[in-house]
């Protein structure tokens, strides 16, 4: 972290050793300095309270006559003056340098030199919105994002409703990739469920050569009173790789927090087409009749 300025509560007011021009770039005191920052840079006053006051940056040196103090001269708006032998040199504790300086910093915001610190190391709309939609109807059997931007590192789908299905508690919602509907999909999750009245943990659902991937665990028209919801969201890493096939990471469940039906899952699926592509749309869809009018999908890129 890099330090403006250093500072001594125990630095004793000396004596300019020699007489200095206004362009000298080196002074040191006529005795020993006592109690001076050992660490650089520092200011000192020179002349403090008469018309040649002038604030100098010490940026070297132990201000002796053998090893004189490096200076800048005319520091912090003053200006560049001569000053005799046996001049007042005292520490400066303050200037306007001490109080900008911080003001500098905390309009800086983002940008680079905060906290010592590049720009890169400063996020910045690290998340931002590709698409939020909420239903206004109960006829919607699918939803789909296409010509997703390349322009993020890795997508999250955020997933709240309800199914029209009538003959299940909860049911899966499928995901598929790129509008591609060959048997390229692979699936595996571990469910939690207290449908029945006994909790399970097993690996209840593996698929593989399948045409989508079972993501989402969403509520029908069996599990409860119509305010009980499912959801999910759904972590798509490095989305437009075309390298390695596509993951996608699943926290899913409903429940509606007044009896026994309890249904949630984690769920992994893999989709690995014949030739590796970026992610450009994904579909999500019911796996009979619609979703309930309120149910909200959204869609956000990462950076």
């Amino acid at each position: 972290m890099t330090i403006a300025r250093f500072y001594s509560n125990t630095a004793v007011a000396g004596q300019l050793g020699a007489t200095i021009n206004n362009s000298a770039t080196s002074m040191f005191l006529s005795s020993t300095p006592v109690g001076y920052p050992t660490q650089f840079p520092f200011t000192l006053a020179l002349d403090a309270g008469t018309a040649n006051f002038e604030l100098v940056s010490v940026t070297s040196g132990n201000g002796t006559v053998g090893t004189p103090w490096q200076i800048t001269r005319g520091f912090d708006g003053t200006t560049a003056a001569s000053h005799t032998g046996g001049a007042c040199v005292v520490q400066h504790e303050f200037s306007a340098f001490d109080v900008s300086t911080s003001r500098t910093h905390e309009n800086s915001g983002n940008g680079s030199g905060v906290h010592g610190l590049p720009s890169s190391a400063w996020a910045t709309a690290s998340m931002a919105v590709i698409n939020e939609t909420t239903l206004s109807n109960s006829t919607t059997a699918a939803q789909t994002w296409s010509s997703i931007p390349a322009t993020y590192n890795h997508l999250l789908v955020i997933v709240l409703g309800r199914l029209t299905e009538t003959s299940q508690l909860t049911d899966w919602v499928s995901m598929q990739l790129n509008g591609d509907s060959g048997t390229n999909y692979s699936w595996v999750s571990m469910a939690a469920t207290n449908i029945s009245g006994s909790l399970l943990a097993p690996f209840d659902n593996t698929a593989f050569n399948v045409a989508q991937m079972n993501l989402i665990r969403m509520a029908a028209s069996q599990g409860g009173g119509n305010a009980n919801a499912g959801g999910a969201w759904i972590f798509l890493p490095w989305y437009t790789s075309t390298t390695f096939n596509k993951h996608a990471y699943s926290l899913t469940g409903a429940g509606n927090g007044t009896t026994s039906m309890v249904d949630g899952e984690m769920a992994w699926g893999f989709y690995n087409p014949g030739s590796q592509a970026a992610i450009n749309q994904i579909s999500l869809s019911t796996p009979s009749g619609f979703f309930k009018s309120g149910t909200s999908f959204g869609l956000y890129g990462l950076s």
